[in-house]
């Protein structure tokens, strides 16, 4: 269990690093600031996010393979998100269209 957890929070790591060397090809004008704490913010929160969402699935009895674990990892911001606007409880307002 603790190496998907690992694995997962890696995962979440490995985005923000792909987003660091992406900074190279931005203008230096442009780039944003290093000193500021919320820069760097997401370098801790997505590797908690993956591997807090790694132990749900987890716990939910859903087996993950390491590789699978870094995948959720890599998109547990992504998951999180459309999780949170999700409303089981709404209508449906989706309007199918003339003759549906």
């Amino acid at each position: 269990m603790l190496t998907t957890i690992i694995c997962a929070a890696f995962g979440g790591l490995i985005i923000n690093v792909l987003n660091l060397l992406e900074i190279g090809k931005i203008p230096k004008d442009r780039r944003p600031d290093f000193k500021d704490f919320f820069y760097w913010l997401p370098y801790l929160l997505w590797p908690l996010l993956g591997a807090g969402l790694a132990a749900i699935y987890i716990k939910s009895g859903v087996e993950l393979k390491p590789i699978l674990a870094m995948n959720v990892g890599i998109s547990a911001p992504l998951i999180i998100r459309s999780m949170a606007t999700i409303n089981p409880f709404s209508a449906n307002t989706q309007n199918p269209g003339v003759g549906a």
